[in-house]
């Protein structure tokens, strides 16, 4: 008898096992991930890139450039500002050459956590370094052209991009084709913010 209900209660337990929702499976750490960091886009191509995010969100576009000049891009998540992003690929189509984050909102961050919106100051620290930009108001203006050795820079075959605008208004001699040390206090006046970042990786 009592083997009979030990029997019984083991049968009504596995049964209520069987009827247990399955556990909720997590979304897929590729899609789920907003690090753009060297480590996670190296290697990219165009059908893995599909894979990682979906063919349905990737759409290629000619977007306008410097100097009046358009380039063909391939844009991931065109319609969601939070996870917008860009990609360049190499003259044969085979390799990443570069990415780019320029929307308000973004749930990406870029290495050492870098974003939409950080200050100078902060991307100054996360380097390591100063760092030279070009002067504000003109097409390449406020681009980074030399992390100077810093962490931004020291990945093999793979740097950061960054643009700043400055959010003061910036006097004449901030201005031009000319550069800057990130620590100059003319620059640092205008309280510079990130409004563009990504990578940029050398291609064959």
């Amino acid at each position: 008898m009592l083997r009979r209900a030990a029997i019984a209660s083991l049968l009504l337990a596995l049964a209520a096992c069987g009827e247990r929702e399955p556990p909720a499976q997590p979304a897929s750490p590729e899609i789920a991930a907003t690090d753009m960091t060297c480590a996670a886009f190296a290697g990219l191509t165009p059908s893995t890139l599909s894979e990682r995010f979906g063919a349905a969100n990737v759409t290629t576009q000619t977007v306008p450039g410097a100097e009046g000049e358009s380039y063909e891009a391939t844009i991931i998540f065109a319609d969601d500002p939070t996870r917008r992003f860009e990609v360049v690929w190499n003259e044969a189509h085979t390799a990443i050459a570069s990415t780019s984050v320029n929307t308000a909102g973004t749930t990406w961050r870029g290495p050492e956590g870098m974003t939409i919106g950080s200050a100078m100051g902060e991307v100054e620290r996360a380097n390591v370094m100063t760092f030279k930009l070009w002067g504000f108001g003109w097409d390449y203006g406020g681009w980074v052209s030399d992390w100077n050795l810093g962490v931004f820079s020291q990945t093999p075959g793979c740097s950061v991009r960054m643009r700043f605008e400055p959010r003061r208004e910036p006097g004449v001699d901030v201005m031009g084709d000319r550069e800057f040390m990130s620590n100059d206090p003319n620059i640092r006046t205008t309280d510079p913010a990130v409004v563009e970042f990504g990578l940029r990786f050398d291609t064959p």
